[in-house]
């Protein structure tokens, strides 16, 4: 491993180009979030042999690994948060403004992916507009850099001759919480770095244990080319339903390690690896990780929600510009220089300064519009009647609190995902005195047959098919869901199976959706602007229309009610996105406030009660 790896760069050049283009459009790679992986794998290949090497030559300093890192790769990132942060004050509504600064102050003690787990609620559709959410995977790098130079000197001095074994049973156990993580806690796994160490760890692997094994140059060959079709292959074949990390991640992760292992000595792979092009983008590749997503951010909340294919060219080239420049004359202008006091002391002033700045700057408010972005969604009844990712077990659903059948009234039933719990105020805010409304309600959760989804779905559903519905026969059920095509069949045979025990069944159609949260729209809407013409530039009407378009002609012959939501707030003219009050219809992209679904229940009353 004496020869520079400029193999090694062209990795770094595919997983930052795969991340960028997934963030501009999924569309067209998606499973570019893998790029994210490769680093770390990279990272524990580096990382662990430098350490291992110093080791044996006695000259390892565990003072200086550290301040090498921190003068490495902390510049670069403190200079993007002040950017970020002087056009976040001026772009950022106040309830963002306030995210933020939390944001920053974690990302400058990288911990940031603690933070984003912590916010990453299922209504919390803004992370998705965080312009510091991509520095999650920056802090579990650091957490690796903290941790496993004390366990590599600990094996080192202990357990020289086990180490192999000793490594990889760590990663096992590391790989083992992962795929436990995802059925616990998807969020969790994805965030936590005690999910992801087995990456850094099987890179580390190659590193201290495989380097003394050489191949034949055929063999080499061979699995060079097999191991870039692989890490290729899970590029476009994952996608945002992958389970993942955990087994999942086994896939890019060995392959990127092959590809580690086999580049020893020259071959097809390392050859095609080390073009000039993915030099120097492999070169850049931490400055252009760092600037793209903000880039990418602020150009959506300031210009444009959606992105034309010129627009996602710009974007593109773009982040490359910004990476080269912070390469040019951030890292490579600070490297191997001791700025450690000053950039503790700067860390300190943007951090105070930031949290000051976008405090005052949160208690302001553009109009009404705004003070929606932090919506209080206690009416879903979540943890009673709504089950959700913190209330992950059919345990929490209080029956005596959801089910109010009562003989001798109309018994209605919500049945549904957050898209039947965002009506649950309403309908009773709607009904008669004779009316009760029982809520059986999860995120996540279709209403159909054969039961799929999360185990608290499953186990909901399942209940409430084989048996809340057969022993109370309600009397009218309203089944709502954020719908796909995809379903028609489920719902078919749902609508049969409940034709069985109820007189009436009511189907809602899908909701308009728009590309980001509602209330931001209508904050950042020209006063002269229609609210009514938002959904042009920023909502997915040709998606919703297509999917109630399909509902509504498969459920025609069907014994059942359809009611299109689409049409009630849609026509000819543009879209409703507040109600006469001026409130928004919605809160985030799709779900909708009280007075929004009040609006929508008071429009369709007489299809809803008889």
């Amino acid at each position: 491993m004496s020869a520079y790896r400029w193999d090694i760069q062209g990795l770094r050049a595919i997983a930052v180009m795969s991340v960028v283009i997934f963030h501009i459009n999924p569309q067209l790679l998606s499973g570019g979030y893998v790029g994210v992986d490769i680093f770390f794998v990279i990272s524990g290949y580096l990382i662990m042999g430098f350490i291992w090497r110093d080791l044996n030559n006695n000259s390892f300093s565990l003072m200086h690994f550290y301040t090498k890192r921190v003068q490495r790769l902390f510049p670069a990132l403190l200079v993007m948060v002040v950017v970020s942060a002087i056009f976040g004050y001026f772009i950022l509504l106040p309830h963002e403004a306030l995210n933020f600064s939390s944001s920053l102050i974690a990302t400058l003690l990288y911990v940031s992916n603690f933070y984003f787990y912590l916010e990453a609620d299922y209504f919390n559709d803004a992370m998705e507009f965080a312009p510091l959410l991509h520095t999650w995977s920056l802090s579990v790098e650091e957490q690796f850099y903290l941790l496993f130079p004390l366990l590599i000197m600990l094996l080192f001095a202990k357990a020289k001759k086990d180490i192999f074994k000793l490594l990889l049973f760590i990663a096992f156990v590391s790989l083992i919480l992962s795929q436990f993580l995802i059925s616990y806690d998807k969020s969790f796994a994805f965030f936590a770095s005690p999910s992801r160490f087995f990456q850094f760890i099987i890179g580390g692997i190659v590193a201290i244990s495989l380097h003394k094994y050489k191949l034949p140059q055929n063999l080499n060959n061979s699995l060079g080319v097999l191991a870039l079709a692989l890490l290729l292959l899970s590029l476009f074949l994952y996608d945002e339903t992958t389970l993942f990390p955990g087994i999942h991640a086994l896939l890019p992760t060995l392959a990127t390690a092959l590809i580690l292992f086999v580049g020893k000595e020259p071959n097809i792979t390392s050859q095609f690896l080390s073009n000039k092009l993915f030099i120097l983008i492999g070169n850049t590749s931490y400055s252009i990780y760092l600037w793209h997503w903000p880039l990418i951010v602020f150009y959506k909340l300031q210009i444009s929600p959606s992105l034309s294919n010129q627009e996602q060219i710009g974007l593109l080239f773009g982040s490359l510009l910004l990476g080269y420049l912070s390469w040019k004359y951030i890292e490579k202008s600070t490297k191997g220089k001791n700025y450690t006091l000053a950039m503790i002391i700067s860390t300190l002033l943007v951090s105070l300064g930031s949290y000051y700045a976008f405090t005052s700057l949160s208690l302001e408010h553009k109009n009404i519009a705004s003070t929606y972005l932090d919506y209080n969604t206690s009416k879903f009844r979540s943890g009673e009647c709504f089950l959700t990712s913190d209330y992950d077990s059919i345990n929490f659903f209080d029956k005596s609190k959801c089910i109010t059948h009562t003989q001798g009234k109309k018994n209605y039933l919500l049945i549904g995902d957050s898209h039947a719990a965002h009506f649950y105020s309403a309908l009773d805010q709607a009904k008669e005195d004779n009316i009760t409304i029982t809520q059986v309600t999860a995120s996540g959760c279709h209403p159909t047959l054969p039961y799929t989804g999360t185990k608290r779905c499953s186990d909901l559903m399942q209940w409430a098919y084989q048996e809340l519905i057969i022993n109370k026969e309600f009397d009218t059920i309203i089944l709502s869901a954020h719908w796909k095509y995809s379903e028609k069949e489920q719902l078919l045979s749902s609508i049969k199976f409940l034709g069985k025990y109820s007189k009436r069944i009511i189907v809602l159609g899908p909701n308009m959706e728009y590309l980001q949260s509602l209330p931001r729209l209508l904050a950042n809407l020209p006063p002269t602007e229609d609210t009514r013409s938002i959904y042009k530039s920023a909502g997915k009407y040709k998606e919703v229309a297509s999917v109630d378009y399909y509902m509504k002609t498969y459920l025609k012959k069907e014994n059942v009610t359809y009611i299109s939501i689409l049409k009630l707030l849609c026509d000819a003219n543009g879209c409703t996105t507040t109600t006469p009050k001026g409130i928004p219809i919605a809160f985030d992209a799709s779900h909708l406030t009280h007075s929004g679904a009040c609006y929508i229940v008071e429009n369709i009353r007489d299809k809803l009660f008889l």
